[in-house]
């Protein structure tokens, strides 16, 4: 069967390949972008904005970088929560529209809270029955099964939408966390370990109490996960997991499927894995140079970088650069932040060798290649997890938990006002009949 295969696929790549120049003659945006770099407009929408450059007469022009939640800079956002908990708060913004109140804030984490728990026999039946190697897909399954646990599952009105949403996000920590330990359990051959949902538990707290083995953490720790989890709310509606899950739900589909496909979507190394290849790019600079390496040293390594001659030779510096932020990424900012406050407890030393190795890059980068850049997210979210003990394994599990939110907004959002299905069209360019 493989050789017949093989042998087909090698006559696949033998046909007359695509001639690049054909997508310019016809126009045709790869990737959804404009020639000038810019994402192809595909909808409205008032949950989230980017903000990271202004075009002029076509020109893409620097500025600082910008993320709105619902009109309110995200730094807003951060410091609205003061030395509580902010996630729910920022959930309550993206699906309602507004920040809410001392008295809107108490009854919305007791709905949450309310729902933390499983349907009865899910962890027995559905997950720890169904050991993965990825996590990802794990999740993804038991997002689907909960369709079955459903009464009305294809009810995809907004109230309806609001409710199942509510619902899934807050059973995210326990389906997360279980699917670690099964994972753990069954095919890393270690003990396993099952905690019990606290309803007096934040979610970054839950996220941190369910996966660790002894359910020990400290408030700084859940403090520093909890601004993670809101810079990973949402990104607009543009980005790669989120236009999947607008194409999904525009067929009508439940929101049970629509969640998986975003799932899917961020799996992808592209999209939701950086973090985990900025981590793998310090660690070989680490572990050449040390943490005590002088500027020169830093910069001689990330010429080496640039010059496809280190680490594994893509030319990429990973945390560093956006396609939309050009002078700061506002998440970065705050990320900073809590990992140098994180640092003095875990590993000062090496966080003041990132802090020195992202200013060395942007500037090498601007010197060499005459771009303005600046780190982005996943430069410092990756140490943050790094320093909080958090397995590789849950590091796209933990963005794909504060990203439900933000998906199921912008489904909800474009099925009250666009309820379009999303039909793009493609340039036939292969063989005709004679």
């Amino acid at each position: 069967m493989n050789e017949f295969l093989q042998e087909k696929y090698n006559d696949l790549l033998n046909e007359e390949a695509i001639d690049c120049n054909l997508y310019d003659k016809y126009d045709v945006k790869r990737g959804l972008r404009n020639n000038n770099g810019t994402g192809v407009l595909v909808g409205l929408t008032r949950v989230a904005e980017v903000s990271g450059y202004i075009v002029d007469d076509n020109v893409k022009k620097p500025k600082e970088g910008n993320l709105y939640y619902r009109g309110i800079d995200v730094s807003e956002v951060a410091r609205l929560a003061g030395n509580d908990f902010g996630y729910e708060n920022t959930c309550f913004l993206l699906l309602f529209g507004h920040y809410p109140t001392k008295s809107e804030s108490k009854v919305f984490k007791g709905i949450l809270s309310d729902q933390y728990d499983l349907p009865e026999g899910f962890l027995e039946n559905i997950i720890l029955k169904n050991p993965s190697k990825s996590l990802m897909n794990h999740i993804s399954r038991c997002i689907l099964s909960l369709y079955s646990f459903d009464e009305d599952p294809d009810n995809i009105s907004g109230f309806e939408l609001i409710k199942k949403g509510i619902s899934l996000i807050a059973k995210m920590p326990a389906i997360v966390s279980y699917s670690l330990q099964t994972k753990t359990h069954y095919l890393d051959h270690d003990s396993l370990h099952i905690h019990y949902p606290k309803k007096e538990y934040s979610f970054a707290e839950n996220l941190l109490y369910l996966s660790r083995n002894d359910g020990k953490f400290t408030d700084l720790e859940a403090k520093t996960l909890d601004m993670c989890l809101i810079v990973h709310a949402d990104h607009g509606g543009g980005n790669n997991s989120a236009f999947v899950g607008t194409v999904v739900s525009s067929t009508l589909t439940d929101i049970y499927s629509m969640l998986s496909a975003s799932m899917a979507s961020l799996k992808g190394p592209r999209h939701g894995g950086a973090n985990m290849a900025v981590l793998d790019m310090m660690k070989n600079v680490i572990s050449d140079i040390g943490l005590d390496a002088t500027d020169e040293q830093i910069v001689s390594v990330i010429n080496k970088i640039l010059d496809k001659k280190y680490n594994d030779n893509s030319g990429l510096i990973y945390g560093i650069g956006h396609a939309i932020y050009t002078l700061s990424d506002p998440r970065a900012v705050l990320l900073r932040e809590k990992a140098e406050k994180l640092s003095k407890e875990k590993d000062p030393k090496k966080f003041e060798f990132y802090h020195r190795f992202e200013t060395l890059a942007v500037k090498t980068l601007e010197e060499r290649k005459g771009m303005k850049c600046c780190c982005n997210v996943d430069f410092y979210s990756g140490l943050i997890y790094e320093m909080l003990d958090i397995p590789r394994d849950l590091f796209i599990p933990i963005f794909a938990a504060a990203r439900l939110v933000g998906w199921i907004s912008h489904d909800i959002e474009n099925l009250l006002y666009s309820n379009k299905i999303v039909r793009p069209a493609t340039k036939y360019v292969g063989k005709k009949p004679e």
